[in-house]
């Protein structure tokens, strides 16, 4: 959860609408406008140059944030375009739109009209068609000045017909009105937008704004309309042949899914999207869709995915050296990386992002890189050097109103605080940090849901029972809220099942009509055959027949082709519902969860059957009871009671595994407790294999364990050796599994864990039959990071922190290693 959240938290800090320009670059820009100006006065002439220097003189404006003169001037290049019948000019006008709109899908779908234009054959426009830098717009401060100023806009140029222009500002003033959290009039807007659409008779802005609609009911909670909307835009897709959209569409379908919290869908989408992109060599939009996918990834904290996209859309902006779009995604990149423990490379885009030449964004780049600092010292446990850190990003976030971002920055402050047990300190962050959270972000539930939960803890520490349960309730209260979110998700998802279902009815109605046609045609063979020798008129008659016959042929072969278009259409619906059924195993959660599900998954699995099962005889006892048939009435119930009876065996065996789980996750303690080892390192054995086995389902190995049942109950850090035990074992699985992917097949991967009682020692040795360790490196594995893994694979730390607790226990970690067959570990720790 807490890696979801901070997610959230980066995503909202650096906004694409946070630019500002510096006071060097508005010199420049009035003194460009003021010579396109002159220019103008100058040419009397209505004729291409004056429609270049109209949209010159536009994107000049826009880029000074004056956007009514460059909306005229955009209005009046566009107007003379078509009164001097200058297709050119329709090329400009498009990327003057986009540049307006500066990002997002209705920049890129003005962006793609432009390139389209100047791509038609024989028309010599592509001289016409620039990718143009985006402007950098600044909307911080009073959000109603500038709503005021576009909704002037949109009346200035509803009295001129100007609808696609209008349809631009309003994608505007839903954004002002998103970010006062006003979604009704966002709705409202939005519904402007569609009616506008299907009168320019744009297929894809009506897309647009149905998806962004379908975005404001969500916020709304509407949820019921909410499926409407999404079941309308399914079917669209599923119904589009444009070869021009069709890769736009799907990515704007996957953004909203985005934003509406439903991931798995997002990523099928965007997947389609760039498959689309792929086949057209659309580099410019691939690298949009991958960047996008990426943030779908992360959400579902699935970061070494999230890291491989980042990388494919940078690696394209690299060679197009598009620096603005690179300082984004390395920008973008930073904390995925942070999340795979792989910190270098997280301050490597971190340092490449602060590259920019924006002054105004380069102060919250910099306190973006506070904030990753802060939590890298935060992953190190080093709380009282992470504090300054956060507070100078605080700072910066206070300093300008980033009310999105001050939540984030006060519950990782509380955070540290409470674990340097300073609870008051704790208490005031975590509060303001609700605070904050409650009155701005109102529809960040699981922000909410994190808080709350902190502060409960806070409470409890203090010894305040009476707020750590108020607190505890309201936590269960937002944990509630986001459950009926899910539900209403997963209702909204089944429309997409009936969608399939219809479709699959299309295809059975086809190919009935495909076989009537064929038996048609045998039968008219029949007439050509007994005809063929005939008088003349039934010759004629005959070539009647035999061209009704051919026509008949190409009515199969048309039908032939949609039904292979429609079974085209099912399997991509079908992929839908494939990555419905995948979604809630989207998420990685490393190799501990991996070996608690498989542990709880059993009894969890009877309590679901028993429980059906027993609906099924409520159903029975209800029709028995109307019956009077009241012997059969006792009997179900006896049967009630035995399912009753055995939900509660198996929700206590469900409840057993998740208490011994809790009772080796519990924070440190400062004094050490009689723990069974031979019982922790066998949770342990299986939790490694099991966490391993969750990566690769082809890998096995053979698990030997020998415990010395006289050992008992030993005083330790329970969690601390946990730590230890789980990292050994992980390594040991790990190296055998390397092995056997490089080696024949007779080899099996085997790992023996055993126990032993000494006279003032236990040890525990983990032995492996992997590829043991080179002699030149066996006296640094213990170093910090120092690693034999491949790069990306390993901190470094893991042996390390797993040789210091051993020390602290007043104990020893050694190793016995020889290359090519295998090494053991011992852990020594004295009988207290």
């Amino acid at each position: 959860m807490k890696q979801y959240l901070t997610f959230i938290h980066i995503a909202l800090c650096f906004s694409i609408f946070s630019f500002a320009q510096t006071p060097e670059t508005v010199t420049i820009v009035q003194t460009k406008i003021d010579s396109i100006k002159q220019l103008l006065n100058s040419h009397n002439k209505a004729d291409e140059e004056k429609v270049r220097l109209l949209n010159e003189y536009a994107r000049a404006s826009f880029y000074e944030m004056n956007f009514m003169d460059g909306l005229k001037a955009t209005h009046k290049a566009h107007e003379l375009s078509k009164d001097i019948d200058f297709e050119g000019g329709m090329v400009m006008y498009y990327e003057t739109l986009s540049m307006f709109v500066g990002y997002g899908a209705m920049a890129d779908y003005y962006q793609k009209q432009a390139e389209w234009l100047s791509l038609q054959p024989e028309k010599n426009l592509e001289k016409y068609y620039l990718e143009l830098p985006n402007a950098p717009y600044n909307f911080e401060g009073a959000l109603e000045n500038w709503l005021n100023q576009f909704s002037e806009a949109y009346t200035y140029f509803e009295t001129l017909d100007a609808k696609e222009i209008q349809a631009t500002i309003l994608s505007w003033i839903m954004y002002f009105y998103v970010r006062q959290n006003n979604f009704e009039e966002a709705l409202q807007t939005s519904q402007k937008g569609i009616e506008l659409a299907e009168e320019l008779n744009q297929p894809y802005l009506v897309f647009l704004f149905m998806s962004r609609k379908m975005n404001h009911l969500n916020d709304l909670g509407r949820q019921e309309e909410v499926s409407r909307i999404e079941a309308d835009l399914v079917e669209f897709i599923a119904k589009n042949k444009d070869a021009n959209t069709i890769g736009l569409i799907t990515s704007t379908m996957a953004f909203g899914y985005r934003l509406s919290g439903r991931h798995a869908l997002a990523i099928e989408y965007h997947s389609q999207a760039i498959e689309k992109f792929e086949q057209s060599n659309d580099t410019m939009m691939l690298a949009h869709s991958y960047n996008r996918i990426a943030f779908a990834y992360a959400h579902l904290e699935m970061f070494d995915k999230s890291v491989e996209m980042h990388e494919k859309s940078i690696a394209i902006r690299e060679h197009k050296n598009d620096k603005e779009a690179l300082i984004n995604d390395y920008n973008s990149a930073v904390f995925p990386y942070f999340y795979i423990k792989n910190y270098s490379k997280a301050r490597e885009y971190m340092k490449l992002a602060m590259e920019t030449t924006d002054e105004q964004r380069l102060i919250y780049l910099k306190a973006r890189q506070n904030s990753l600092e802060g939590q890298i010292l935060m992953d190190q446990e080093q709380y009282a050097e992470a504090i300054p850190i956060i507070q100078s990003a605080l700072d910066t976030y206070l300093e300008h109103n980033r009310f999105q971002s001050m939540p984030f920055a006060y519950m990782f402050l509380a955070r540290c605080y409470y674990n340097l047990e300073n609870y008051p300190e704790a208490l005031k962050n975590a509060l303001l940090s609700f605070k904050i959270e409650n009155e701005n972000n109102r529809h960040r539930i699981r922000v909410k849901h994190e808080i709350t939960l902190l502060i409960a803890e806070i409470y409890n520490k203090m010894g305040d029972q009476g707020n750590a349960y108020r607190y505890m309730k309201i936590h269960h209260d937002f944990r509630d809220a986001n459950d009926k979110l899910d539900a209403a998700n997963r209702l909204a998802d089944a429309k997409v099942l009936s969608i399939i279902e219809k479709s699959q009815n299309r295809i059975d109605a086809i190919e009935k009509e495909r076989e009537q046609s064929i038996q048609r045609n045998r039968i008219q063979r029949l007439w050509l055959f007994s005809i063929a020798g005939g008088l003349l008129s039934a010759l004629f008659l005959a070539l009647i027949l035999y061209r009704n016959n051919k026509s008949k042929q190409k009515a199969n072969k048309l039908l032939q082709a949609q039904k292979e278009e429609i079974q085209d259409t099912l399997k991509k619906l079908e992929a839908t519902q494939t990555q419905l059924i995948q979604s809630e195993k989207m998420a990685s959660l490393g190799e501990l969860t991996a070996g608690i599900a498989h542990e709880i998954q059993n009894p969890l699995n009877f309590v679901n059957n028993f429980s059906e099962v027993s609906n099924e005889l409520i159903d029975e006892m209800h029709e028995e009871i109307q019956k009077e048939h009241y012997d059969e009435v006792k009997a179900i119930a006896s049967d009630l009671r035995m399912n009753l009876e055995k939900i509660n065996h198996h929700g206590k065996r469900a409840d057993a595994i998740v208490k011994g789980m809790l009772q080796h996750s519990r924070s440190s303690s400062e004094t050490k407790e009689p723990t069974d080892i031979n019982k922790l390192a066998d949770e342990y054995f299986r939790l490694a294999y099991h966490g391993l086995r969750a990566k690769d389902k082809s890998f096995n190995a053979t698990m030997e364990a020998d415990y010395d049942e006289s050992i008992g109950e030993v005083k330790i850090f329970a969690q601390d050796i946990g730590r230890v035990i789980l990292n050994l074992l992980t390594n040991a699985f790990y190296t055998v599994h390397k092995k056997k992917t490089s080696s024949p097949d007779n080899y099996t991967p085997t790992v023996i864990l055993k126990t032993k009682k000494g006279k003032e020692y236990v040890e525990l040795q983990i032995t492996d039959n992997g590829s043991g360790i080179p002699k030149d490196v066996v006296s640094k594995i213990f170093q910090p990071f120092f690693t034999t893994k491949s790069t990306g694979e390993g901190t470094g730390l893991g042996l390390s922190l797993s040789y210091d607790i051993a020390k602290t226990h007043g104990g020893d970690l050694k190793v016995d290693t020889t290359e090519g067959k295998g090494s053991t570990f011992t852990l020594v720790l004295p009988i207290e």
